[in-house]
């Protein structure tokens, strides 16, 4: 199966980062389990935040993606 690929680029819901988690988790080469255990949560929520699940909180959001090596950078619109 090929992942797609994803383009830098603004996010504005959990639905629009959630399918990038998951493709560099997978590029990781990591399963959800992986991910969970070295994180110390569940397989189920990093299923929610792959599935862009807006109820998780934004803490675990942002450790999750940190983790990846993704960074969120803030900036306001049109600079």
């Amino acid at each position: 199966m090929r992942l797609p690929i994803f383009t830098p680029g603004a996010v504005y819901s959990m639905e629009d980062l959630g399918p990038y988690l998951r493709q560099r988790r997978k590029q990781h080469g990591y399963t959800q389990e992986q991910v969970a255990l070295g994180l110390g949560m569940s397989p189920r929520l990093i299923g929610e935040m792959e599935r862009g699940r807006g109820t998780v909180g934004f803490d675990r959001v942002l450790t999750y993606a940190n983790n990846l090596g993704i960074d969120l950078i803030v900036k306001p619109r049109g600079a």
